[in-house]
């Protein structure tokens, strides 16, 4: 009988690394939840072997059928649902059902660091979750991100970059000048990282990781040296347009000032020893540089 490993956000960069991740390493069977098992990318999960459910995040009921029989738990919300409220689902759920360990995905709170000066309920919420999940008694571990490199690669994103007509790499910017990045490479770290902790508590290594938390981040660094990288790798100069006020979903714009005032994992070594110790070998930037942003530039 196989293993199951509920994965939410699977159609997402997230949940969709950890899937492909758990196909790879075989321990686990990945049950992937999506609102919409019909989606383009839900089939293709489907057409890898994952099995494909449909999960309402907003639904205790939908998220515990989404959940019972599973071993495991990757959990990650995203704005635009009830982050709270469906955070709290889950680790009820999972304690109701009976899951042995559970991987959540979280970020840094603003609003409590900056005194109220900045806020943004998707970064707040995440880390009242934190605190629920930590007081639940359920055997869990948390991990954090910054921002994902695959917003230079996203034609949804302002980040996202282009070749103007000067052959120079061109994207818009909402990041405050010298602010200090940080950086995730979703493919490549994620499925990677939950998949090494998946692992270590299916060797009986639970007491090793239960209850810690884990920075999976490719660089921390001033964003224009970011953009040299980009320069260095490609041999190209890099153009940015600096955007300023409102941006994307609400709070994104002070999750960015926000950043410039109080850095994120000042007090972290990166990459994370505690994930590179379970066998985790993360991406750099230059590495994406040369395969994700040269495939997507047409280089």
């Amino acid at each position: 009988m196989s293993r199951i490993a509920t994965v939410f956000g699977a159609t997402g960069l997230q949940g969709g690394s950890v899937v492909r991740q758990l196909l790879k390493d075989g321990t686990f069977k990945p049950r992937a939840v999506t609102r919409n098992p019909n989606s383009d990318g839900s089939k293709d999960l489907a057409k890898l072997g994952a099995e494909v459910v449909e999960g309402d995040l907003s639904s205790y009921d939908s998220i515990k059928k989404a959940i019972a029989g599973a071993e495991v738990v990757f959990a990650t919300t995203f704005p635009g649902c009830q982050e709270l409220e469906a955070g709290k689902f889950i680790v009820d759920a999972a304690k109701e059902v009976g899951v042995k360990y559970l991987v959540w995905s979280s970020l840094p709170s603003i609003s409590g660091p900056s005194g109220g000066k900045y806020r943004a309920s998707f970064l707040d919420d995440k880390a009242e979750v934190d605190i629920y999940l930590r007081a639940s008694g359920l055997p869990h571990s948390i991990v954090y991100t910054g921002w994902f490199l695959e917003n230079w690669t996203r034609k949804e994103y302002p980040d996202c970059a282009s070749l103007n007509e000067n052959g120079e790499i061109a994207f818009k910017a909402r990041w405050v000048p010298g602010a200090t990045a940080v950086l995730t490479w979703v493919e490549r770290d994620i499925g990677a990282s939950i998949s090494a902790l998946f692992n270590a508590y299916s060797a009986g290594r639970l007491a090793e990781i239960n209850g810690k938390d884990y920075v999976v981040l490719s660089a921390r660094l001033p964003i224009e040296d970011w953009h040299k990288v980009m320069e260095t790798v490609l041999g190209r100069k890099v153009k940015v347009e600096w955007l300023h006020g409102a941006y994307g979903a609400p709070g994104y714009g002070d999750m960015l000032d926000a950043v410039n005032e109080i850095p994120w994992y000042t007090d972290r070594q990166i990459p994370d020893p505690g994930l590179t110790a379970l066998g985790v070998k993360f991406g750099t930037l230059e590495e994406f540089v040369r395969t994700e942003l040269r495939s997507h530039l047409g280089l």
